[in-house]
C-alpha cells in the first residue's frame, strides 16, 4: 500500500512559510508597538519641563564691576584669563567664576578689598589669549589666573586643520532621501540617532586623540604659550596659576584623564603651581555641570560656584594671598575650615610638618568666628 505525499499546503501550521510569516507579523508588531510608545514619550516631553537657561543675557556697565576695589588705593588684583568658559557662555555675568572668586574674596569687614578683572574672548587659545599681557602687565595684578580647556591646543595658525577635526566629531546628518524618510518615523529616528551618535563619539575621541598628539604643531604651539606667559609673570613678580578644566559633557565616566596627565607634566617641569579641576568634578552630574545639558556643554552656574571655591581654596592653602582672606562668617569651625582648605595643597610633600600642623588647626593667630 503506497503511502500518502506530505502536505504542502502553506497554509499549514507546520509549513516553513507559515511560521516566516508569523515571524514577520510578531516583529512588524513589535516595532509598530514601539513606534507607537516613541510617540506617546515625545508627546509627554513636549508637555514636560523646559530648560531653564536664561532667555538673555545682563550685562553690568563698566562703572558697575568690582565695587569692593574699585576706589580703594591698593586692592588685590587679580586678572582672569580664558576663552567662553571664562567670559560666561551659558551664564549670566556675575555667574562666572571670576566675579563669583571676588564676591568670595570680599566677604569680610575691614579686609584689603579684591578686585578681579577677566580677560576673555569666546574661541580664544592659549597662544591667541597671550595678546591680552600688555594691558594686564600695565594694571599690575598680583595674581594671573590662566583658564585652560582641552581645546585649547588647536593651532590657530592652521584652522582649516582642527575644523575638519571638529567636524567629525558632530553626528553626520541622515541622506536627503533617509531624512524625508525618518519625518514619518520616531523609530527610525531614534535608530538613526544611535547610529550618528556612535559615529561622533568616535570623531571626538580621535579629535582630542590629534590635538594631544606631541607631534602636532598645536601642542608645540601651547606648550610654548604657556611658557610665555610662566616667563613674563615671573620677571613681573606675577603669581601664575594654570587652572585646567575637564569636558563637562562625561565627568562621569571621564575618558580624558591621559589629557591632564600629560598638560600636567609640562606644567610640573615649568615648576608651574597649577589647579587641576578634575578631581573635583569627577563623578558628578553632567547634567548639573552642564549649560543645557545634552547641547551646550560651557559650564553651569553650579560649576562656576564650585570653581570659584576652588581656586579660593587653592590661593589660601598655598599662601598666595593673606589668610584675613578666609571668610569669617561660616557654617563650620575654623579648625574645620583649615582642614578644608589643606587638601588644596598644591604638594603636600613639600611642606613641613609643622607647617601642615599649621593648616590642620587654627591658624595665623585667628579664632574662631562669631556665626552670621
Amino acid at each position: 500500500m503506497k503511502s500518502q505525499p506530505a502536505s504542502t499546503d502553506s497554509s499549514e501550521p507546520n509549513h516553513p512559510g507559515y511560521r516566516l510569516a508569523l515571524a514577520l507579523l510578531a516583529i512588524l508588531l513589535c516595532l509598530a508597538s514601539v513606534e507607537v510608545l516613541l510617540r506617546i514619550l515625545a508627546t509627554g516631553q513636549s508637555q514636560g519641563l523646559q530648560h531653564d537657561r536664561p532667555q538673555a543675557f545682563y550685562y553690568p556697565d563698566a562703572s558697575r564691576l568690582n565695587p569692593w576695589g574699585r576706589d580703594h588705593p591698593d586692592p588685590l588684583r587679580i586678572a582672569v584669563v580664558g576663552d567662553s568658559i571664562t567670559i560666561g557662555h551659558g551664564v549670566q555675568y556675575y555667574d562666572t567664576y571670576g566675579m563669583r572668586l571676588e564676591a568670595l574674596l570680599n566677604l569680610n569687614a575691614d579686609q584689603r578689598p579684591a578686585h578681579v578683572r577677566i580677560w576673555a574672548t569666546g574661541g580664544d587659545s592659549t597662544r591667541t589669549q597671550l595678546r591680552y599681557l600688555p594691558d594686564i602687565l600695565s594694571w599690575e595684578p598680583e595674581i594671573l589666573i590662566l583658564g585652560i580647556c582641552l581645546n585649547d591646543t588647536e593651532n590657530p595658525h592652521r584652522p582649516e586643520e582642527y575644523r575638519k577635526w571638529r567636524q567629525a566629531a558632530l553626528p553626520p546628518p541622515p541622506p536627503r532621501a533617509l531624512a524625508a524618510l525618518l519625518k514619518y518615523t520616531r523609530l527610525g529616528t531614534w535608530i538613526y540617532q544611535q547610529y550618528a551618535n556612535m559615529r561622533s563619539g568616535r570623531g571626538y575621541h580621535a579629535y582630542y586623540r590629534k590635538l594631544y598628539d606631541q607631534q602636532y604643531s598645536g601642542w608645540e604651539v601651547f606648550v610654548r604659550s604657556l611658557r610665555a606667559f610662566a616667563t613674563t609673570c615671573r620677571e613681573q613678580h606675577i603669581a601664575f596659576i594654570p587652572v585646567i578644566f575637564p569636558t563637562m559633557d562625561n565627568v562621569d565616566r571621564y575618558p580624558f584623564t591621559w589629557i591632564h596627565d600629560q598638560i600636567g607634566e609640562v606644567l610640573r617641569t615649568e615648576d608651574i603651581f597649577y589647579l587641576d579641576l578634575l578631581d573635583l568634578f569627577r563623578g558628578q552630574s553632567p547634567q548639573r555641570l552642564q549649560a543645557i545639558p545634552h547641547v551646550d556643554p560651557h559650564p553651569s552656574e553650579i560649576a562656576h560656584r564650585q570653581t570659584a571655591e576652588a581656586i579660593l581654596h587653592f590661593l589660601l592653602a598655598n599662601d598666595l594671598i593673606d589668610t584675613g582672606f578666609v571668610p569669617q562668617h561660616t557654617n563650620m569651625t575654623h579648625e574645620r575650615i583649615w582642614q578644608f582648605i589643606a587638601g588644596f595643597l598644591y604638594d603636600v610633600t613639600t611642606v613641613e610638618g609643622e607647617e601642615y600642623r599649621r593648616l590642620q588647626g587654627p591658624a595665623h593667630g585667628h579664632t574662631t568666628p562669631a556665626g552670621p
